[in-house]
């Protein structure tokens, strides 16, 4: 009796969960794919298919065929395709698309020096262009989500001119504020005081307001200084005061190494270590900064492409990991890295371990391709939106092509998507359960025009001002 109840009550769930699917107006159906999910505890790859809601969120992903009476306003098969979460970039400079190649022989003191040499003459409508080339840079590449570190300036004018273009892009963004008279401010501008600081982010948070609805903005975030005391303390207040998360330059700098050591006490005695701190690059740690980051639920933002083109540093990320320390990956810089292409992030990142540790287990496939999706999400703070294809996230997906430039036959899927895969088999990236990009084409946006935009200011800035190509 007990055992009909329980198959009754199963079969009276499973209907109703299939009736709310057919029943709903759903934007889009995807089936007959290989869905890598990234969901934990989920690593097997399986032919199923995914069901985006007219809200734009996922309403349901399994195994095998679309039930009957399941419909949405658009169908697409793609058998013999690898669909999986969109990439998320948990650093990244977006602006900096304005200024690729500057410095091709500096570490990244200088290259900050020259590309500043020509960034801040920009104005902040310069900067809306800037950042609005950037964020659709990101979406051709298969990137959905992106933690964007703006350009702080006195004019508010920056800050809100660069939000809006994030948001007009399509692309999600957690929004990184940057206070004026920080370290990548204009030489010479004065440091704000901490009353001082305070009053700018509550202005721009006022601005934002209006914004705080859109799906597109996953959250606000504060760029942290780790120059003092004073400003490492005064980061974490801001944070606990306005519900942000802070992620913090830290130890990429190839040199100098004791005295950037230095400045971890200042997180230590702030307090500030935990799972709303997390830190961009991290290089040249050691064990204790790990331990502590670790058992405080805190992580890092791994630049691989950045990292080596500034000649950084490789991160031991294996080590890392036995600290417990939360890993996601960011193309940082279109200036620094200088393309936002995840899959080449990811293979540089992958290669650059297996070569140090000379084996070839020590970190797999599908360990970088969640480091950029599922992890980025998670040290970013906005795991329950992005990240995984999961019910009740957004539907920001991918639809990889292994045939379009062949890279069959597909053995595994993680290790052809990682290994072999590139810009030329994305064949679809859809955000919100729309179609954003199609093999580096944009289908929403007028990117000649951007590109014009862009390109006509950034002439002006270097026929005003030359820019020296510098060696260390």
């Amino acid at each position: 009796m007990f055992a009909h109840r329980s198959l009754t009550a199963f079969c009276l769930a499973l209907c109703l969960a299939t009736g709310s699917l057919a029943a709903a107006a759903n934007r889009l159906i995807v089936q007959g794919g290989t869905l890598l999910t990234i969901k934990p505890g989920e690593e097997e790859p399986f032919v199923g298919y995914l069901v985006i809601g007219a809200d734009g969120r996922i309403a349901a992903v399994r195994k095998g065929g679309v039930p009957a009476g399941v419909t949405a306003t658009e169908t697409i098969d793609v058998t013999g395709k690898i669909v999986i979460p969109g990439f998320i970039s948990a650093h990244s400079h977006i602006w900096q698309s304005a200024f690729r190649g500057l410095a091709p022989y500096d570490y990244v003191r200088n290259w900050v020096t020259a590309t500043r040499s020509q960034s801040n003459f920009g104005s902040a409508e310069d900067f809306y262009w800037f950042t609005l080339h950037g964020s659709l840079d990101h979406l051709r590449h298969g990137i959905t989500s992106a933690y964007n570190f703006t350009q702080g300036n006195r004019d508010p004018a920056y800050e809100q001119l660069q939000l809006k273009a994030e948001l007009d892009s399509g692309l999600r963004v957690v929004h990184a504020w940057a206070r004026s008279g920080q370290t990548s401010s204009a030489p010479g501008t004065p440091v704000l005081g901490p009353a001082e600081v305070r009053k700018q982010l509550t202005e721009f948070i006022t601005f934002a307001e209006p914004y705080r609805n859109s799906p597109l903005l996953l959250k606000f975030s504060i760029s942290g200084v780790a120059l003092s005391q004073e400003t490492v303390s005064l980061d974490y207040a801001l944070v606990k005061e306005f519900g942000l998360v802070n992620q913090t330059h830290f130890l990429e700098y190839p040199r100098d190494t004791e005295e950037q050591r230095a400045h971890f006490r200042f997180f230590v005695e702030a307090g500030a270590l935990g799972p709303t701190l997390y830190f961009g690059h991290f290089i040249h740690t050691n064990d204790a900064m790990l331990e502590a980051v670790g058992k405080a639920g805190g992580g890092m933002s791994w630049n691989p492409l950045s990292n080596g083109r500034l000649a950084s540093g490789l991160a031991d990320i294996p080590r890392y990991i036995r600290f417990g320390v939360k890993i996601g990956m960011g193309v940082d810089g279109q200036a620094s890295a200088d393309l936002p292409d995840p899959f080449e992030n990811m293979r540089m990142g992958l290669y650059g371990i297996r070569a140090k540790y000379e084996s070839a287990t020590i970190l797999k496939p599908i360990d970088v391709l969640r480091f950029h999706t599922l992890g980025s999400a998670t040290v970013m703070n906005v795991a329950d939106k992005v990240g995984s294809l999961e019910a009740g996230k957004f539907g920001d997906f991918l639809i990889i092509n292994p045939a379009s430039v062949d890279r069959a036959p597909v053995y595994d899927p993680y290790a052809t998507l990682v290994f072999a895969c590139n810009t030329q088999n994305l064949e679809g990236v859809y955000v919100g359960g729309e179609l954003v990009s199609s093999y580096c084409k944009l289908t929403k946006a007028d990117f000649a025009n951007v590109q014009k935009e862009m390109h006509e200011r950034v002439n002006k800035i270097r026929a005003a001002h030359q820019v020296a190509l510098t060696t260390q």
